[in-house]
């Protein structure tokens, strides 16, 4: 259905803008533009907490939302925050609070930092707790039903066949298991690899799934998302610092073996990679991801530049041919880089466990 009332300048194309949409998380699933430039697809429930009332306000729509009173940022001022919600009745309550923030503060200029800061603060009294289901979130749930099925399924074979090779998905899929399990689990964590291979081999089949899911057209980004990248970056630290020995927390505050004044330096150091650690995983991850698909629309993007703004169709046509080649290779590449990040993530998260539990560093 169509969603939206907006429409886009049929004159200009702004690749950024096309590029970032198609990569971003979002509170609806747009499949295409029909001939108005309206977007088409499903818009996604909204759940809210209503500050003013203290309750739970659910909405199937965004515009169900705003039809019972909710209103857009955006329809402030230009130096709101686009894309949000705020409590029904909101624009005159937000105009009245503006106002009142300006005259205790004395600013007038609309276009000075302490005006948007004005703006910043308001709308943090005013906006609701948003727990709306995004796209990202409908893909997590759908990629945690495929493992749930996939998993259970397999698990049924091998509890009823024991004794027999396994056969379809199960025989495509014990391969990599082993492999986390001798190649991974007990190459960096070999006195205890058993208590850690379930998180191990969930982080690889789940970041493995996102990843191919997000090359399937019209689905979501969501490993190029970094707070879920930064997600299961702090799972990672919270399980190697939690289950981290004596020695581990020794060489961070009391490095052995070196002279005492290299101590506070020594400190400083392995007290920063404490953190650096679970932000290089968040970050390469996300980065890798972000990146394949940002190249993929760049690809696809040559076609309207080209016909845009040379106004010649044939144009258009002959630099799909190139584009379409070089996606289709690029898409090729994508899916070892989906595996190969997934197997990345899993070795590094291996490797900081493995670091904290071992007696031997």
């Amino acid at each position: 259905m169509v969603f939206s009332s907006e429409k886009k300048d049929s004159a200009g194309f702004n690749l950024v803008e096309f590029a970032m949409h198609h990569i971003a998380d979002g509170y609806s699933w747009i499949f295409y533009e029909n001939s108005h430039h309206e977007p088409v697809g499903f818009e996604l429930p909204r759940i809210l907490w209503n500050k003013e009332k203290n309750k739970i306000d659910f909405f199937l729509s965004t515009t169900k939302a705003i039809e019972s009173g909710y209103v857009e940022e955006r329809s402030f001022d230009r130096e709101a925050t686009a894309g949000k919600l705020i409590i029904p009745g909101g624009a005159e309550k937000f105009k009245e609070l503006v106002e009142s923030i300006e005259k205790e503060n004395l600013v007038k200029n609309e276009k000075s930092k302490a005006r948007i800061k004005i703006f910043t603060k308001a709308q943090s009294k005013l906006k609701p707790l948003d727990f709306s289901i995004t796209k990202n979130v409908v893909f997590l749930f759908l990629a945690g039903i495929l493992l749930l099925i996939v998993f259970i399924g397999m698990a049924r074979k091998y509890k009823k066949n024991p004794d027999k090779a396994p056969k379809g998905l199960q025989s495509a899929l014990e391969p990599i298991i082993v492999f986390i399990r001798d190649d991974i689990a007990k190459t960096y964590i070999p006195h205890q690899y058993e208590k850690f291979l379930p998180l191990l081999l969930s982080l690889f089949f789940f970041i493995w799934f996102l990843n191919m899911i997000g090359l399937v057209p019209f689905s979501a980004n969501v490993s190029g998302n970094f707070a879920f990248t930064s997600s299961l970056a702090i799972i990672t630290a919270l399980v190697t610092n939690f289950s981290a020995k004596k020695t581990y927390w020794q060489h961070i505050f009391w490095f052995p073996g070196v002279p005492v004044f290299v101590k506070p330096i020594m400190f400083i150091v392995e007290l920063v990679s404490v953190f650096t650690k679970p932000f290089a995983l968040a970050i390469r991850l996300f980065a890798n991801i972000t990146a394949g698909h940002l190249v993929i629309l760049s690809f696809i993007c040559l076609i309207f530049i080209f016909g845009k703004l040379g106004e010649a169709p044939g144009l258009g046509y002959g630099t799909s041919v190139i584009s379409t080649v070089f996606t289709l290779f690029i898409d090729m590449i994508e899916l070892l880089i989906a595996l190969l990040q997934a197997y990345i993530f899993t070795t590094l998260s291996a490797l900081f466990i493995g670091q904290a539990v071992e007696q031997e560093h």
